[in-house]
């Protein structure tokens, strides 16, 4: 489950609340830690200037994600058969796959 960031607006205590992604939009019933009041909602400032929140990693792919895992996996798929030969260079290209296709 996710963490999400809050903001109580009588204290102006930052915090995070773990939920459940189906909550996510759902206001919530937790009191301020620190002032114990109920003025508090969703921090989204923390997600758009930068300090934290969601960061995308440019250089991210497959591999750097999972592994040698990625590559086994790959390597299940080119030898199960299923995949034609033609195919499996873009196989082995998947590791390096970063931008939503593989050449």
């Amino acid at each position: 489950m996710p963490n999400y960031p809050f903001k109580c607006t009588s204290c102006d205590h930052k915090f995070e609340v773990v939920l459940p992604m189906k909550d996510s939009d759902k206001p919530i019933k937790e009191k301020c830690p620190s002032c114990k009041k109920k003025k508090v909602i969703k921090d989204w400032g923390e997600y758009s200037n930068g300090n934290k929140g969601v960061v995308m990693d440019a250089t991210l792919s497959p591999a750097k994600v999972c592994g040698s895992a990625w590559k086994d996996v790959m390597d299940k798929i080119k030898h199960s058969g299923q995949v034609p030969k033609r195919f499996h260079e873009r196989l082995d290209r998947s590791t390096h796959f970063r931008d939503g296709s593989v050449s």
